[in-house]
């Protein structure tokens, strides 16, 4: 029996840093949308490369086994270098990749994240062989025997898998975590119903709210309010809302909770996403709160893009909370500073 089974891509991953990169900016009366830009037709200075593994079900594993959870991968990879890349890096880590199908039809995936002076990153993708997965892949007593399970987003013909496995292991008592992709929102609140009703905990960006639940953003924190309600209403439990350099929001029927983002170094934000949900999923495993297992998230996610890599920061679960201890008596110093001051 696993602690934890994640399902989703699995791919290899070219980290290209490039500080001679433009910022562009667009906006309109409802949003602002920032572009990452190249000079055309020039040669560009690459600062830095690495080649690694990534994918939502890969990243997200990786947390949990070093957090100390006896944790599965589950993804579909080719008969390739590539995959055996992808399974050996996960068993040094300590993750068990029995549960991977291997296919010789199609390669593994790969992803080039390019990453500008900002740290933020743009990400090329091809998905390769976890968008070809079918029901008869899926290990559904493994499944069945877990306590969680983490479902990342799936796509091409993986994708209706999606809300067949988070209803089949909900219904079989398997706690349920949730990061949709596109895919999975463009079907909109309605059709996901089942699935919501099936959901321990969803974690999405604040975009990625505003396009699931369709409110119309006008930036004020009445709109992720409305949206984290709807999504409780809908079935989820609990449900975390990413805000980027501001931190994240929750709510869990009882209470809306507003996490910061830790400060640190910027080096690459790849892989913040998936190492806050991961580390807060740990955190309601060990019994913690909502609240609490948030702010186990922002420690996770503030080491890893301290550094260049999806993986290279994840922290270990006391490492993780010391980190978070630090930090919050930090913020409350600073808290109580500006209180004091205030006044004079």
């Amino acid at each position: 029996m696993f602690d934890v089974i994640t399902v989703g891509s699995a791919t290899e991953d070219v980290f290209v840093n490039i500080d001679e990169t433009q910022l562009i900016s667009f906006t309109d009366a409802n949003r602002k949308t920032d572009y990452l830009a190249l000079r055309y037709g020039a040669k560009i200075t690459v600062d830095s490369t690495i080649l690694d593994t990534g994918g939502g079900g890969v990243n997200t594993a990786a947390t949990f086994a070093k957090m100390g959870l006896k944790t599965a991968a589950f993804s579909k990879i080719g008969q390739d270098l590539t995959g055996r890349r992808v399974i050996n890096e996960l068993n040094q880590r300590g993750v068990d990749t029995s549960l991977f199908v291997q296919c010789p039809e199609y390669p593994t995936g790969i992803s080039v994240i390019l990453t500008g002076f900002t740290g933020d990153r743009t990400i090329l993708v091809s998905r390769g062989a976890a968008n070809y997965l079918q029901d008869n892949d899926i290990p559904w007593e493994e499944i069945a025997q877990a306590k969680w399970i983490y479902i990342a987003s799936l796509h091409g013909e993986s994708a209706p898998l999606f809300s067949k496995l988070a209803i089949f292991a909900g219904q079989k008592g398997v706690k349920v975590a949730l990061n949709p992709g596109r895919t999975q929102l463009e079907q909109g609140m309605a059709r996901l119903s089942e699935v919501f009703s099936n959901t321990t905990i969803i974690f999405l960006n604040c975009e990625e709210a505003y396009q699931l639940t369709g409110v119309e953003p006008t930036h004020g924190p009445g709109d992720e309010r409305q949206m984290l309600r709807m999504l409780h209403q809908a079935g989820c439990q609990n449900v975390v809302m990413t805000v980027g350099a501001a931190g994240s929001w929750g709510y869990d029927g009882r209470s809306f909770y507003t996490i910061p983002a830790y400060p640190t170094k910027v080096i690459s934000t790849v892989g913040a996403g998936d190492a806050f949900a991961a580390a807060c999923v740990v955190g309601m495993y060990k019994g913690l709160q909502l609240n609490e297992a948030m702010h186990i998230g922002a420690a996770n996610a503030a080491s890893v893009v301290s550094q260049f890599g999806a993986k290279e920061g994840i922290l270990t679960w006391p490492e993780a909370q010391n980190f978070a201890k630090q930090q919050r008596s930090s913020l409350r110093q600073a808290q109580q500073y500006k209180d004091d001051s205030s006044g004079n």
